[in-house]
């Protein structure tokens, strides 16, 4: 490169101290442009090759391999949360719900009817074995009544010769004894298998 400029009125200029001085630094900035960029190109491509190399390493070592083992048997991972659920799916949820709830309320109810209907039966038939008693006891004392009838006409009639209210009253007597003397000749044969 030459110190001498162009001529100037037939004598060649030197070239200024300054214009170098700013040659050179605009040299010095394309420099710097291109010298950040290369470096950032080289650690960029160095640090992945690096990395490259690291895990390899790391991968084909049987030590390793064992701990991340280890690493991934106690430690499971976790399962992604469920998305929430879609309006339809809402409105459906919601649905069965009351369904299930009104299921829930019939069976309570159809129980409680049951159980209703479950007492009324038993007081029922609590109350027919009751009258089947009754009448049972009555035909078992029919005997008894017609004896203790029997008894009382004949204790009439016989005082009849004697006195009207005294035969009256002497066919009263003689009936209620006979019943009651035919109702605890019953009622010993009806305990007499409690009492062996």
């Amino acid at each position: 490169m030459s110190v001498l400029a162009e001529p100037m009125n037939g004598r060649p200029q030197r070239k200024q101290l300054s214009d170098q001085l700013d040659r050179l630094d605009g040299i010095i900035d394309c420099l710097a442009d291109g010298l950040n960029q290369a470096v950032a190109d080289a650690v960029r491509d160095g640090t992945q090759a690096a990395l490259q190399q690291l895990v390899l390493e790391t991968l084909r070592n049987p030590d390793t391999l064992e701990l991340l083992r280890r690493a991934l048997a106690t430690h499971p991972v976790p399962a992604a949360e469920p998305a929430a659920p879609s309006r339809t799916a809402a409105f459906l949820a919601r649905c069965k719900a009351g369904l299930a709830a009104i299921g829930a309320r019939a069976k309570r109810i159809l129980a409680a009817g049951g159980a209703i209907v479950r007492s009324t039966v038993v007081r029922t038939g609590t109350k027919a074995k009751g009258v089947l008693a009754m009448c049972r006891l009555a035909w078992h004392l029919k005997r008894a009544a017609l004896v203790g009838v029997a008894v009382g006409g004949t204790v009439a009639a016989a005082a009849l010769v004697s006195h009207p209210v005294a035969t009256v009253l002497s066919g009263v007597c003689a009936a209620a004894t006979a019943f009651t003397v035919q109702v605890a000749l019953h009622c010993r044969k009806a305990l007499r298998p409690w009492m062996a």
